[in-house]
């Protein structure tokens, strides 16, 4: 796989948004586990963190909208907390403008209704899950179990105080438990 060096970053003042990366790889309807890398979401977001702020100062302090070409695809292990809540209108919106960036096409968010809560470490994380992701987790979750996630990342939202991460879980594996 071919990647551009570095970032090669694009702002438009107009919709404050930002594209790093080139689109190399997409969320797939038939997940690629080849792809995934163990990692952790944090780390992801360690390694963007100090570039999405500074880029904030740089480009006069707009709210912006970073869309990723490449999307990071992480194998983490979590725990699932048994939470979740409507899609987030600010991921509703990133997910949207990833479709339109690299596929043309923002259909994609139609896949996504939910965000699930899990925690990484003492993280805890609101990810959109795919809406036949998530119809497994009644039957194979409970609160507090491990799983691990098949996650990308697609982009965030910055305006100068948390920054809003957007990562879609495309697979989950759920850790099998030990009889007592």
């Amino acid at each position: 796989m071919v990647r551009a060096p570095g970032f090669a970053i694009i702002a438009s003042a107009l919709l404050g948004t930002l594209v790093l990366g080139a689109p190399f790889a997409a969320a797939h309807a038939q997940i690629n586990y080849a792809r995934y890398t163990p990692g952790t979401i944090a780390a992801v977001m360690q390694l963007h963190d100090s570039t999405i702020r500074a880029d904030h100062i740089r480009y006069g302090s707009h709210p912006g909208r970073i869309i990723s070409g490449d999307d990071f695809p992480t194998m983490t292990r979590v725990l699932y907390r048994g939470d979740s809540r409507a899609l987030s209108p600010m991921r509703v919106d990133i997910v949207r403008h990833w479709g339109l960036a690299f596929r043309k096409d923002s259909t994609i968010v139609e896949n996504f209704h939910r965000e699930y809560l899990f925690q990484e470490g003492k993280n805890l994380l609101w990810l959109p899950v795919q809406d036949t992701v998530a119809s497994f987790f009644p039957r194979e979750l409970h609160p507090g179990q491990a799983v691990t996630l098949y996650v990308v990342w697609f982009g965030a939202y910055y305006a100068g105080e948390d920054i809003t991460w957007a990562f879609i879980v495309n697979e989950f594996s759920a850790e099998q438990e030990e009889k007592q």
